[in-house]
């Protein structure tokens, strides 16, 4: 079962380190977060922009924690390639995004996506699932999406309902005694196998790469943005 909250009732160690063009973009580790500068600006109360050196990429703030954590912060400026934000508990998909310079006349979008393992539980707890974050899990493969230049969105990156993450009860047990605490650890420790056990494949997040040409000086850039989901309602 695939844990996707809200979205679809349908839709856990590596870090995604996969090469596109010969360009390697690591999205596993929370050292390699883009430092940023926020400024105020007077947009609307749903617009924000992402300022890379290079490009700025304007979207609308629907579905993002960063309008709560930031309400007069609309613009998110980084010297890095990769931004990254949070979903909102009931967040949709295929979010319109705008690419400012015009001298980018050529764009390509790809998409990408990482499951990880999650444990759920009959606690009462306010939380019912805790997800592995830092154990077994599947990066898919990048994917070309398409998009229309003159409406382009974040096209809702489709996902597959087996994925090949292969691991013991036992290793499970340990993993979830490591990433969850005893509570969690004691409601399994009688658990004989897997397939028995409460645990749901968790997707964690999307990753979108841009990629922009100038078709009159060949300039190509490469810009990434990903979307960590929610784990709770």
């Amino acid at each position: 079962m695939l844990c996707f909250l809200l979205f679809s009732s349908e839709k856990a160690t590596k870090s995604i380190n996969k090469n596109l063009n010969d360009k390697e973009v690591s999205i596993g580790q929370e050292e390699n977060l883009a430092s940023t500068k926020k400024e105020i600006a007077g947009n609307s109360k749903d617009d924000m922009k992402i300022k890379f050196s290079d490009l700025t990429i304007s979207m609308k703030d629907y579905d993002l924690s960063w309008g709560d954590e930031h309400p007069n912060d609309r613009i998110y400026e980084t010297k890095q390639d990769t931004v990254f934000f949070t979903l909102d508990p009931g967040y949709m998909l295929d979010q319109p995004f705008k690419i400012q310079e015009s001298a980018f006349d050529e764009i390509e979008l790809y998409g990408q996506y990482e499951i990880k393992i999650g444990m759920n539980t009959h606690q009462d707890v306010e939380e019912s699932l805790c997800v592995l974050e830092d154990w077994k899990g599947y990066a898919s493969k990048w994917s070309k999406l398409k998009i229309d230049r003159e409406d382009m969105k974040f096209v809702y990156i489709e996902s597959k309902t087996d994925y090949p993450i292969n691991f013991t009860i036992e290793e499970l047990k340990l993993a979830v005694e490591k990433h969850c605490g005893p509570e969690w650890s004691n409601e399994i420790k009688n658990v004989e196998s897997v397939d028995k056990s409460l645990i749901t494949f968790f997707l964690t997040k999307y990753v979108y790469k841009i990629k922009a040409k100038n078709s009159q000086t060949n300039k190509v850039i490469e810009k990434y943005i990903v979307f960590y989901t929610p784990t709770s309602c």
